[in-house]
């Protein structure tokens, strides 16, 4: 026997280990004492391969593969796998296995050693539930609790002390803590700690610290040392406890009039808040009046304009010059509707058609859209969760919504970047919207937009939804983009919310309110020729220019056409006996007569009439709570004589 195997076997038999010694095949030809009495076997139960009988059956084959791969390479093993006691029960342990070569090299045995793990795992796993204790524990005290390092550092916070600061996890760790400390306190929270880390001395002291809206509440603090079984510290344990009450109650005893003065100053600037909210949203009520206001007369004149331009295109078929002419007068009546629309968005006075939509289905159909108008240059990843929900919410606006952001974050990456766009499940709870007046706690389908671009400076953060605020120079953009957003995702009933580090890039994340209801089915619209019909159409308009290019596009398009000012009057047409397929009215028209009961009447006197909606601005007559009412059609203005003819196919198309 070589004189380095009697050593190991003399050294072997006395170690608490089990151990073994293996010929350079892998074949056991030797264990040590505490291997017999671990497992309870004999000598000839074990010799050879026979160990592998008190290996637990569902690791045996890796740990045999893992041993003949050593073998056959002459490396190493090392492996954590149960063996089986005598009595029966299986404990982890840690097997290292270094081969013993020869002068020339060559393998002459294997040396094992497996060290019992039982002890080891279970007091990391006591660590671990005693942590978990003091954490759930922690988290149900209504005070603040944190935990530092030995040399100081503060390395955990309970909840109540994020929901109080409004910081984000992670925030405070390390000296960041300092930041909602009132700066006259800083010094000497700062000294007293210090002295307190280097006599191992409890710590107390009182402080200011700033709540999540900016105002400073006083705090008692005290941290006591945990040390081990040798007196060194392993942690500080600290505690923050709101005593602002009592210095109140101090202070006001203490200084009457100095206290009755802060009152007075703390109420008048909160009236002063909610006199400037009220005021706020009543200049936004108002504003939205005002546009939807501009808006209705100024489709009303891009109508006109369009009508014409489109009816003269057909007369001047086969002059290139001045179809040239008209053609670029329509690209800026297509401008002028759009700035209209955008004006309506903000002021929330859309008429939006939602539909229950799947988002990650949806911004994965509008991947091609994005990538052909940002260009080669703008990388574009998309990232949807797992199960997500569905929203109820207008897909053309929310697409227009995607495409403003995504240009946005292109002029913001200069045109080369990254642009992540993510889906996902998300709620909003009271503490959140404690912090976010505007948003409502519940279930939400999360939309966020990000890019690598030059970031949003913070002091006009809070600014980039309002409208006609941009940060791009004279003639690169009207300032309505984000406001449009902003007020479509407010009028469907959602949040919106803007992370921003100048140089870093930006988030916009859209809330968009959960639906239980399954997936609509949307049939893509099908482009084909213009066609018209001989059907009889009523046109009901109270401005006489929109009126005549509409009847004259009508009998272009081959229809028979009757027309009426108003409400009343086109009543009076309908108890004619006149034969009336479709009534085409607007919306906003003069007289006591309202549009919506024109349709009911005609409806009751004619059951087989179909009706289409047009206008520049609906009010509250077809659309409530921001949506059109069930069973409307609309077609609004300014229309083109293509959606004009394929809208009318497809009402009439409803009467079979």
């Amino acid at each position: 026997m070589p004189t380095s195997d009697r050593q190991f076997r003399a050294l072997a038999e006395n170690l608490p280990t089990l151990c073994w010694i293996a010929g350079p095949d892998g074949y056991i030809h030797w264990y040590n004492r505490r291997w017999y009495e671990y497992t309870g076997t004999s000598a000839a139960e074990m010799e050879g391969w026979g160990w592998q009988s008190v290996h637990h059956p569902e690791k045996l084959p890796d740990v045999l593969e893992r041993w003949r791969a050593s073998i056959a390479s002459g490396q190493p093993f090392e492996m954590l796998f149960p063996l089986r006691g005598g009595d029966g029960v299986y404990r982890p342990f840690l097997t290292r296995v270094s081969p013993s070569r020869d002068a020339d090299g060559a393998i002459t045995a294997w040396f094992g050693v497996n060290t019992d793990l039982t002890d080891q795992m279970n007091a990391e796993q006591a660590l671990r539930d005693s942590e978990a204790k003091f954490r759930t524990l922690a988290q149900a005290i209504p005070n603040h609790v944190w935990t530092a390092l030995p040399d100081g550092q503060l390395d955990w916070f309970n909840d109540q002390v994020y929901q109080y600061s409004g910081a984000a996890p992670g925030e405070l760790d390390g000296q960041s803590w300092a930041a909602i400390v009132h700066p006259d306190d800083v010094a000497a929270i700062a000294n007293g700690w210090a002295a307190s880390l280097a006599s191992g001395a409890s710590y107390q002291a009182e402080f200011r610290l700033r709540r999540a809206d900016g105002l400073y509440r006083w705090h008692v603090s005290r941290a006591v040392p945990i040390r081990d079984a040798d007196g060194r510290i392993t942690r500080w344990i600290g505690t923050n406890t709101d005593i602002e009450d009592q210095k109140s109650t101090a202070e006001a005893l203490a200084h009457l009039n100095d206290t009755l003065e802060h009152r007075v100053e703390s109420r008048t600037a909160e009236l002063l808040q909610a006199q400037e909210t009220l005021r706020q949203s009543q200049r936004m009520e108002s504003l939205g009046k005002l546009t939807g206001g501009v808006a209705h007369d100024f489709n009303n004149l891009l109508q006109v304009i369009s009508g014409n331009l489109q009816l003269l295109l057909r007369d001047i078929a086969g002059n290139a010059k001045a179809e040239r002419r008209v053609h670029n007068a329509m690209a800026g009546v297509t401008r002028g509707a759009k700035l209209a629309s955008q004006l309506l968005s903000f002021g929330r006075r859309q008429p939006l058609a939602p539909r229950v939509v799947n988002i990650g289905r949806f911004i994965r159909e509008t991947d091609d859209m994005l990538r052909r108008a940002l260009g080669d240059e703008i990388e574009i990843e998309t990232v949807v969760a797992g199960g997500l929900w569905n929203t109820q919410i207008d897909p053309g606006n929310i697409e227009n919504a995607i495409l403003n952001l995504a240009i946005n974050a292109r002029d913001a990456m200069d045109g080369v970047g990254k642009l992540t766009i993510e889906a996902g499940n998300a709620s909003l709870d009271d503490d959140y919207t404690r912090l976010n007046p505007d948003a409502t706690p519940g279930q939400y389908v999360l939309l966020a937009i990000t890019d690598t671009g030059c970031g949003i400076a913070p002091e006009i953060v809070d600014e980039v939804f309002e409208p006609f605020f941009t940060t791009k120079a004279d003639g690169k953009g009207s300032g309505l983009g984000l406001s449009m957003v902003y007020g479509f995702v407010k009028q469907s009933g959602g949040h919106i919310k803007i992370y921003s580090e100048v140089g870093q890039g930006t988030t916009i994340k859209l809330y968009l309110p959960r639906t239980t209801e399954s997936e609509d089915v949307v049939v893509p619209a099908v482009a084909g020729p213009v066609e018209g019909g001989s059907e009889s159409i009523l046109v009901v308009e109270d401005d006489a220019e929109v009126r005549e290019t509409s009847v004259a596009t009508l009998l272009d398009l081959g229809y028979r056409v009757l027309q009426a000012k108003d409400a009343q009057s086109a009543l009076s047409v309908v108890e004619s006996g006149s034969a009336i397929d479709l009534l085409f009215t607007d919306v906003v028209m003069p007289g006591p007569l309202r549009s919506p009961e024109l349709a009911r009447k005609a409806r009751e006197r004619l059951p087989g009439l179909v009706v289409l909606f047009t206008s520049g601005y609906t009010e509250n007559a077809i659309v409530h709570g921001g949506r059109l009412d069930p069973g409307v059609d609309l077609l609004p203005k300014p229309y083109s004589r293509e959606a004009l003819a394929q809208k009318i196919r497809a009402v009439l198309a409803k009467r079979n």
